[in-house]
């Protein structure tokens, strides 16, 4: 029992490390694109994950890292509250077109939505396979960001 409490623990541990250094990522390279750095650099999507990439700690592969940027449609007269569910529980996820790895840097002033995907492999796969649930031995990370372009 000691033994599953601390290998618990350990992964709880590596799960909150993991999400925590990917908001971060997420939020410093969403600044590039908001502020016009990216467009101005002609940043592809290969460059920008490279640059998201950089932000993360060495145990994270960048190889297992899906980056999806899109651009929300302008909203209509009700601006901002167009994005808020009815309920006021949270932001409406905006319709994206199918496929990993959409990448749009968009223009100044447009509404854009950043999807950061990391896979967290928390047990071996031999264990993942004996609990029944199809063999998936991850817990995937997302972090997003959903910005409006500055006037750049």
């Amino acid at each position: 029992m000691l033994l599953l409490t601390i290998t618990f623990v350990m992964v709880a541990a590596l799960v909150l490390f993991v999400n925590q250094r990917l908001d971060y990522a997420t939020s410093q390279t969403a600044r590039q694109v908001m502020t016009g750095k990216a467009q101005f650099g002609s940043t592809d999507q290969a460059t920008f994950k490279t640059a998201l990439c950089s932000k993360l700690p060495s145990v994270m592969s960048c190889a297992n890292v899906v980056v999806n940027l899109y651009i929300v449609p302008l909203p209509s007269a009700g601006g901002y509250y167009n994005f808020v569910k009815p309920d006021g529980s949270g932001l409406q996820i905006p319709s994206q077109s199918s496929g990993p790895g959409q990448y749009n840097l968009g223009n100044a002033g447009d509404y854009q939505y950043l999807q950061v995907i990391y896979p967290i492999p928390v047990l071996p796969a031999a264990f993942a396979s004996m609990l029944g649930n199809g063999g998936t031995n991850s817990y995937l990370a997302v972090s997003t960001a959903a910005f409006r372009n500055e006037k750049f």
